[in-house]
Formats: structure tokens, sequence, C-alpha cells
């Protein structure tokens, strides 16, 4: 059996009788488009769709070049591992606390990376190549982002790295996954009585509103985006994702992300209006007949009458009847929430994984993200006992919504200091 090296920036694995296998991995645009054909014909998540993936390389800063491994077995291309080279600031945190920052070399690999025919042999393949660029110091760390604990890619990801560039606390989350019926009846059934009453209670006192009854309109166009931007800027400065630096702002990356599902025909942006006033928001994209959730955001000054659930029914409702699109799934993404314990029945478990270079750089980030994750991990297990974590949760973003209120009046008045200035997002562990 013999291996082949296409070149010295590719690595050669051979496996099996007369087959010959090789791995090529894409670092600039032209090589990515010479994936396209193969790319675009096995279908995957809306996050490693080949022109969102281009999207991203132009829209963040930190982002260096591509970093797409490509499976060829006997010339023809099998398997791609969506990927790119960044320089990532990785925020460690204690909840909602920030503890540790580095600033690193990062191939992050995205949502739904693999493409193709993800066979354990074929991942296995592909986390080894991974693997050979930590060694050869392409970067200081890779991040696996969001892979489902029930994948191959998974446990090879946790499995093959040695003991020192393995990663012994990957932290799972919930992906939760609405099945869209055929009638919004069948989605209140779901609820429990206590839940389906309170929905009902709130979507009267909504209607029944003194500024004037609730109505929804649809963005879709980029010739619409100034009031989109606007009124949607309006209610997101005051919410506790803006105290996070999370969830959407009028940036130049947002506007380039929307601008880009507006011309593929996925943008459905919805936005909540009490009289003339904006409320709450819910922006996503439909990809196929999936309807993937992106911002959501109401103003806490209607809090008592819950604006969002009141939009997020609306909006199924019209799903249900197929009125404007078919929608066959709403993806509400990762995160636990009330809400979408109330309105999910598909569900799995996902997580983060890293794995890290054999360097110094890359042993540092490991400690670094070790200790937080474990110190972490314990004050939630005793939150939880004590049953104040959800309390505490409530109370962090309550106070967190009041700053950003606190910072959009001071900005509105031209009194903030601060100038808010579009940064890259943050890798948070």
């Amino acid at each position: 059996m013999q291996v082949r090296e296409a070149n010295s920036a590719n690595s050669g694995i051979e496996s099996g009788e007369c087959q010959e296998i090789e791995i090529r991995t894409a670092r600039s645009l032209p090589e990515i488009e010479a994936l396209r054909e193969s790319w675009m014909a096995w279908p995957s998540h809306r996050d490693s769709d080949i022109d969102f993936y281009l999207m991203i390389l132009q829209a963040y800063p930190e982002v260096v070049r591509p970093h797409v491994s490509a499976l060829y077995r006997n010339g023809k291309p099998e398997a791609i591992l969506v990927g790119r080279l960044e320089r990532k600031i990785f925020t460690f945190k204690l909840g909602y606390l920030p503890i540790l920052r580095s600033s690193s070399r990062c191939l992050t690999f995205v949502y739904g990376a693999i493409h193709g025919n993800g066979s354990p042999e074929n991942t296995e393949l592909l986390v080894r190549e991974v693997m050979k660029c930590l060694k050869q110091d392409e970067a200081d760390v890779a991040m696996l982002e969001f892979v489902p604990i029930a994948s191959p890619l998974y446990h090879l990801a946790i499995q093959l790295p040695g003991t020192l560039s393995r990663d012994i606390l990957p932290k799972p989350q919930g992906h939760q996954v609405m099945v869209v019926p055929d009638t919004i009846d069948e989605v209140y059934r779901q609820m429990s009585h206590a839940r389906r009453k309170d929905v009902r209670r709130n979507v009267r006192k909504l209607q029944t509103h003194p500024s004037g009854p609730p109505k929804i309109i649809c963005y879709r166009n980029t010739s619409e985006f100034d009031r989109l931007f606007h009124d949607v800027e309006e209610v997101a400065q005051k919410t506790y994702q803006r105290g996070l630096g999370a969830g959407f702002a009028d940036t130049p990356d947002v506007r380039m992300r929307l601008d880009l599902a507006a011309r593929k025909g996925w943008l459905r942006a919805y936005v909540l209006y009490v009289g003339d006033e904006p409320c709450a928001f819910w922006i996503g994209m439909l990809y196929g007949e999936i309807f993937v959730g992106e911002y959501t955001g109401y103003d806490p000054a209607f809090r008592d009458f819950s604006p969002g659930m009141f939009l997020m029914m609306q909006v199924i409702e019209g799903f249900c009847g197929g009125v404007h699109d078919t929608v066959k799934e709403v993806d509400f993404g990762l995160g636990n929430a009330e809400y979408k314990a109330a309105l999910c029945g598909k569900n799995w478990i996902e997580a983060t994984v890293f794995i890290f270079g054999p360097t110094l750089r890359g042993f540092t980030l490991k400690g670094m993200r070790t200790m937080t994750v474990m110190v972490d991990v314990c004050a939630r297990r005793v939150l939880a006992s004590t049953k104040l974590l959800p309390r505490l949760k409530r109370a962090w973003r309550d106070r967190l919504a009041q700053n950003a209120q606190a910072q959009s009046k001071s900005k509105n008045s031209g009194t903030d200091p601060m100038a808010r200035a579009a940064a890259p997002p943050e890798a948070s562990s």
C-alpha cells in the first residue's frame, strides 16, 4: 500500500485495498470555489452553507483565512470539514462574569461542519488532519462548534488527541427544535394547562393595550433595512443581551449577515408593534423548510404582557397554516429557556469541543479553560441544589437590562463618554 502526498500543505492517508485516500486543505478563496459543486450537493445546516460561510469570512475582521479540509477517495471528493483560521479572543467565564481573556490563533469549525459522507472512518481521517495542522503550529487550538454528542465527530474529537491536547470538560447544551404541526391548537395542546392559560391571558391583555392594537410586520428585503434596523435597535438596546455584548446590534457584520439573507430570499425579520411602538422582534432565516432563529428580544417595559411569546405564537400560527411559507421545523438553537420547553418536542445535546495544540500556548489555554469550567460547574451544582440558580439568572439579567437601558438613555442624550464601536464577537468558555 502506498501513501500519496499531493503537496507540502496536504496529507495523504490510504485506507482499504486498491483505494487511494487524500486530504487536501483549502486555504484560499479560489480553492474554496473549486469545492462549490460538491459542497452544494451535500445539504447541511445554514451555518455551513457555502455562501453563508463566505459571507462570514468577509464580515468578521478576526478571520484570517479559510480552512476547509476535503477528503478525496480515488480522486473524487467524498467529504469536507468546514472551518476557518481566526485570531480569536477567548473569554473564560464563571456564569456571566468574565474571569480570564486570551487572544489566540484558532481553527474554528462551524456548526454542521461535515458535509458529504461523514462515516466514522472519514471523520477520523479529518480529525487527524486537524491534529496534524495543530502539530505544525498553524494554530494554538481548534474549536469544533456545537457538535452533537451522539455523533462520530464528537467521540473522535475527545478520544484521538493525547492527554495534554484533549478537551476533558466539554460543556453540554440542549439544542431544541419545534416540528411545525398543522394547526396552532396542536401547539397549545403540547403546553401544560397553566402555561396555556397564561399565554392566552397575555395575548388578550396585549390585544387590548391602551397604546393600540398589536401588529406584526415581516421584513424581507434590503429596501426595508433602514426601518428594520432602526426599530429593532430601539428594542435591542434595552435588553439584557446588550448588557452581555450579545444579541442584535446595528453593526457592519450584522448588516452583512442580513443582507446575504435578504438577497438569498432567506430573511424573515418579524417585529411586533403596539400602536406605533416596536416592542419585540424575532429575526431568522428560512433555509429550505427550516426557520433558523437568529435574534430575539423584547422591551422590558412590556414584560407583563409577554410580547416575545405573543410574537412567536402569532408567527408560528402562520407557519402552521403555510400562509406565506412552507415551514416544517423551527430551529430555536442552543440553550434552555421556558418558551423553548413549552414549544419544542425535538431536542438533542451538543457541546463545543476543543483540541489544544501540543505547544506551550495550547497547554496554557487548556489550563485556563479547565480551571474556569471546573469552578463554574461546581458553583452551578451548589446553586441548583438550593434552587437559587434561576433566581440569580433572572436578577443578573434584570441588572444587565437596566444597565443597557441606562447606557441607551445616556447615548441618546449625547452624554455617553464611550461611543459604541463594532467589535468582533468573543468566544466564551
